[in-house]
């Protein structure tokens, strides 16, 4: 989740200023601040796939980011500007789906580009995008149909032998130490860093997110009737469980300012978010509502950017499509998995009107 802000008048920060951080405000979630002309700075977090706990709730924990005191020096009296949020996959040659079929070919994030180890990926996106140029040149030079067996010959093989694959091979496996723990990712992204790949830790591939269960993640912190006391409450309330879990095990409020801090209901009007049109179905569906009865956690609606997925009925999300800012969160939070389509969460995410951020987001 991303914020574009206005820096106050006196700000110290020159453009070009660049500020990383791990670790806060959950072991597992990575943060990041640019600052640009004018006063402008873009800044956010990731939550990554391998955090386990059950209130993946990005917009709070952004906010809490925020106030680290490190950064609210510089960020207190700033402005929000606009806002958003988006999946991205971040996973590299494991993520690599084919590259190429009859009449198509696949290039950029999506394509498995983004190095793992460095975390750059615009680079990398545009590289693929222009060996897959030369390739079409070059098919379109020699009168050859863009079949999948010339594109894998024209691109593929144009790609396999590019600085692009010689650098994603060596960061396969660097973020692999992440699904044992944070300090095991910090050791494994550093073994491969050092080794130039030869050595790494390797991956686990767990079918679901995995998610721990709120009895497992809080054990210590709440009881399972102090859970499901919490639980109780916020369906009669229709809300998520997210700030109630975390005001109940001692999580700070939030001074909200109405400039920058604002509540996740506010943010929604703010920022330039396109509404979507009237007169076309979800695009966010649930496949079998009999798992989502089941489910205990519901981690779709924690992780929700845009509160679009709320608790209803029977215990089945409820879709607001004017709400979702198209993150693609819900699908890959989704803790339930189609017993015909065992790698397939229970919610399917497809194209959408709406939903998109204002240009400089």
């Amino acid at each position: 989740m991303k914020f574009v802000v206005e820096l106050p008048q006196d700000t110290p920060l020159k453009p070009g200023t660049v500020i990383h951080t791990l670790g806060f405000p959950e072991p597992g979630i990575f943060g990041f601040m640019y600052v640009y002309p004018e006063r402008v700075a873009s800044l956010g977090i990731f939550v990554p796939s391998w955090f386990r706990s059950p209130v993946r709730t990005a917009y709070r924990y952004l906010q809490h980011w925020i106030l680290h005191p490190y950064l609210w020096r510089y960020l207190k009296g700033s402005r929000l500007r606009s806002w958003g949020a988006k999946s991205i996959n971040e996973s590299g040659k494991h993520a690599e789906p084919f590259l190429a079929g009859d009449v198509y070919a696949r290039i950029g994030e999506n394509s498995g580009t983004t190095n793992v180890l460095t975390g750059s990926g615009v680079d990398e996106a545009w590289a693929s995008g222009v060996i897959l140029a030369e390739a079409v040149v070059d098919l379109l030079e020699q009168g050859k149909p863009f079949t999948r067996e010339n594109l894998e010959k024209a691109y593929v093989l144009r790609r396999r032998q590019s600085w692009l694959e010689k650098e994603a091979l060596i960061a396969k496996n660097a973020r692999a130490g992440f699904q044992k723990g944070f300090i095991w990712g910090l050791i494994g992204m550093a073994l491969s860093g050092f080794t130039r790949g030869k050595l790494s830790l390797k991956p686990s591939f767990d079918k679901g997110t995995g998610v721990d269960p709120l009895t497992k993640y809080y054990a210590g912190k709440l009881s399972p009737k102090e859970i499901e006391q919490i639980k109780e409450e916020c369906a009669a309330r229709g809300v998520p469980l997210h700030d109630a879990i975390m005001d109940r095990v001692g999580w700070p409020s939030i001074p909200f300012d109405g400039q920058l801090l604002v509540s996740h209901q506010d943010v929604l009007l703010l920022g330039g978010k396109v509404q979507a049109a009237p007169g076309y179905a979800d695009h966010v569906m649930v496949m079998d509502p009999a798992l989502c009865k089941a489910c205990e956690e519901k981690t779709c609606i924690e992780a929700c950017s845009g509160q679009a997925l709320m608790p209803g009925p029977d215990g089945v999300p409820v879709f607001d499509r004017d709400k979702c800012v198209h993150c693609g969160a819900c699908t890959w939070n989704c803790t339930k998995l189609l017993s015909q389509k065992p790698v397939q969460s229970n919610i399917r995410f497809t194209a959408g009107v709406g939903g998109l951020h204002s240009a400089e987001n």
